[in-house]
Parts: C-alpha cells; structure tokens; sequence
C-alpha cells in the first residue's frame, strides 16, 4: 500500500469512527442532509497532481490587453483562488502546467509554485481536523459532558452542526435571541439569521454574515465565533456591545458549502442549475447583488467561478438577504461580511475605481481594527479601498449595503492568510483567525456606539 492509499484508508477509518462515536452517521460520514439529492451520484473531486501557482508581475495595463485570468481560466483549465491588481493565485494541473508557462513566460510574468499538490493541503487539513475533534470528543467522554453541542473551533463544522448551535443559542437566551429562516435555497436548505438583542425596535443594528464563499471555510467558522463570543458572556459584555441589535448568518449560501464539504473542496458558488447551458451550476452570490451588476470584475459565462447570475437577485440567497435587510434598513449601522483569504479589512467602493465620501472614516476604525488585531495575534492585516486591492468587481453585497440600504459602516474582511494555504486554511488557525474577525466586529460596534 501507498503512501497516499494508506492515508485514504486512514482518514476512512478515521471518518468512520468518529461518525458512530457521535452517534450521527449519516452527517458526519456521508454529509447528507435534506436537500443532497442531486449530489449523491457524484464523486468527489480529487486535486493530485494539481499545482497552486501565483503570477506576479499584473498590471491593468496588461489585463486591458491580455484577459490573463480568461486565458488562463478558459484554455488551460486553471480555478481561479485569488486575482487583485498584484498578482492571481490559481491551481492548475500538471499536464496543462507546460503550455501554461509558455504563455506567461511570452507576457514575461513570473510564476511562483505556492504547493506542489493542492491535494496534499486537503487530506492534511481533514485529517488535522479530525485529530483534534477525536482529541476533544475523547475528553468530553471522559468528563461526561452534558452541554449537547458538538460545537467547537478546532475544525470545520457541518452545516447541520452550525444550525444547532444557533438554535442552541436561540434555546439558551429566548428572551432576546429570535431565529429566523429567511428563505430557502436551490437544494432546499434553510437560510438562517440569529438576531440578538434586548431593544430590537430603538437599537442601532450590526449585521454580519459569513459563507457567502463556498470555499472559505474560516468564514463561517470565524462567524460562529463572533457568536459564541457575543453569547459566552453577554450579561457581561459592555454596553457598546450588549445596546446594538446583533444579526449573525454564519452560511449565506448553505448548499455551496455543503457541495464543498462532500464533493468539491475548492467549489465557489451556490448550487443552482444554468438555463443556458446544461453542465453548468452555481451562480458567484457576491457578484448577484443589485449594484453594479455589469461591471467588470464578473462574467455573463454559466460555467465561471464569478458567473454574475440572469439577472442582478436572480438568486434564492440573495433574494432573501436582500429582501430581508431591507425591511430593516431603519437604524441599520454596520455591515460585515468575512471571505478569505488576504488578511484586509476593505470598504466600498468594489464597483468602482472611487472612494465614499467618509472613507476617511472608515479607513480610521479599520486601521484601529488592524491595529488591535496586531496587540492580541501578531498578524498584520491592511486597511484599504476594495477596488485599490482586490480589483474592480460589481455586484458585491458590501457595495450594495452601502449604496442601496446606505450603510455606514461596510467592511469585507478577508482573513488569512496571505496564500500558502489560500482557502484550505490548516484547523490549527481557526482559533486566532477567528480572533482577529472578532475584534473587527468589537471594534465597529464600539465606532457605532
């Protein structure tokens, strides 16, 4: 048996045992739950052989001659991680890896091989994860512990856990927590909102959402924390925190990221079939809101990784959130919205190539934030425009917080890293990533206050 058999039967078997000694099988193995009807008959996706590469050397005057990411996307097969106006990170196989080189070497830009097989970063992240959650279940065994939450941050939870503990929550503080199904999606999942608050009709309100990426798993990982943070100890938070009106998505697009829990660890977008052309899924939900839908940085292409939609809302997700929010505009102050990776702390505009009009002060509680987040974990995060960093995009659900519902406070945090392990983020860094997504939040609820 080979070294990669042997650590396939290990991560079964691993699978297996953990699954009966929670005692729920049929999620934890196999992942299904109402609504994974159409990916039963599909296998799983597998990235041996596949590189991740990073080309330097992009400008905008070349990207307005030479579409790189197109090409790159379109002839050679690349997946698209990451592209701003820097450099693109992107995985690509082997076999394509010779004919790609050549025509970047013909545009002279330089290629960096961040890992040499992607699918080496999954099986180590699983197996990783499942350590520690062996690790914590052998000793909630021992200690009999009664709480019933299989929640915890040292590995990446199932969807179904994640509702739990917002219905755990919600069960735990009845007073001044309401749980919300705003919707539902394609593949028939509920789309879930936690408000906290103890004056829902006077409070200033925080919204946060997380998951909107199927693939950036810290994202709702993060966004759980930022609950369990709020919740562990709200009798005593401060009143900056305890006199706002909190509500939490953790996972805005629920069948993306259960298709990335089961078959597609690198998949982007939600699950909904394309009627123009028939082997096509999913629609990019933060290239589906309704402000600068046309723009550049999307595509009108079913089959791409940042496929705008039919239409601007064309999406259950969206819909929902969009429709939600706006009946509760009134007094609505911040909007927060975590992706990976890049450790920033942006704010609009994405659409365009301008700032708002108070950049001056969003950008003063963002280098706060940063500055905080460098005193509790030493990691550095930057503070900027969206469009002077992450490129030109359109149809972002922090552009259309801002220019539709006219908040004030709108950022997008992408947390870490910064690329060697891009959105298949080891479980080790859960605990500070979600640290620094905190104190984000903390920070802009102090601003608010």
């Amino acid at each position: 048996m080979n070294h990669r058999s042997l650590l396939l039967w290990m991560l079964f078997g691993s699978l297996l045992a953990l699954a009966v000694a929670r005692g729920n099988s049929n999620a934890s193995l196999t992942g299904h739950v109402l609504g994974d009807h159409e990916d039963l008959n599909e296998i799983p996706v597998r990235y041996d052989d596949t590189e991740l590469w990073r080309i330097h050397n992009i400008s905008d005057a070349l990207l307005w001659t030479v579409p790189v990411t197109e090409i790159m996307e379109n002839k050679f097969g690349a997946n698209i991680w990451k592209e701003n106006p820097k450099y693109v990170d992107l995985s690509i196989t082997k076999t394509q890896a010779k004919g790609a080189r050549s025509f970047l070497n013909a545009h002279r830009l330089d290629t960096e091989v961040l890992a040499r097989n992607v699918q080496d970063l999954i099986d180590e992240e699983q197996l990783e994860g499942i350590r520690a959650t062996q690790a914590k279940l052998g000793r909630r065994i021992r200690k009999a512990s009664n709480d019933g939450s299989e929640m915890n941050w040292n590995d990446y939870q199932s969807l179904e856990t994640i509702y739990d503990y917002m219905r755990e929550i919600r069960a735990k503080y009845p007073d001044i927590c309401r749980l919300y199904t705003i919707g539902h999606t394609y593949g028939g999942r509920e789309l879930k909102v936690l408000r906290i608050s103890e004056n829902p009709r006077d409070n200033k309100k925080i919204w946060i959402d997380g998951g909107i990426h199927a693939r950036e798993w810290i994202s709702p990982a993060t966004v759980t924390f930022i609950l369990s943070k709020l919740m562990d100890d709200w009798e005593n938070q401060p009143k900056y925190i305890r006199e706002l009106t909190w509500y939490i998505m953790p996972v805005m697009n629920p069948d993306g990221y259960q298709y990335s829990r089961t078959v597609n660890r690198l998949w982007r977008k939600n699950r909904s079939p394309s009627t123009i052309r028939a082997n096509c899924f999913g629609v990019d939900l933060n290239r589906n809101f309704d402000i600068g839908w046309t723009s550049q940085g999307s595509s009108k292409d079913p089959c791409s990784d940042i496929y705008r939609g039919s239409a601007p809302n064309s999406e259950l997700e969206t819909k929902a959130v969009a429709e939600f929010l706006s009946k509760r505009k009134y007094n609505l102050e911040a909007y927060l919205t975590y992706h990976s990776y890049g450790q920033l702390i942006v704010y609009p505009w994405a659409f365009k190539a301008v700032k708002v009009k108070d950049a001056n002060v969003l950008q003063r509680v963002a280098n706060t934030a940063a500055e905080r987040i460098i005193q509790k974990t030493g990691t550095p995060y930057k503070a900027a425009v969206t469009h002077e960093v992450l490129g030109i995009a359109g149809g972002g659900s922090d552009d259309w917080s801002r220019g539709v519902l006219g908040v004030k406070y709108v950022y997008t945090v992408e947390l870490r890293d910064r690329g060697l392990n891009g959105f298949v983020l080891p479980p080790k860094y859960i605990k500070d990533t979600a640290i620094e997504g905190w104190t984000v939040a903390e920070t802009v609820a102090q601003a608010i206050g």
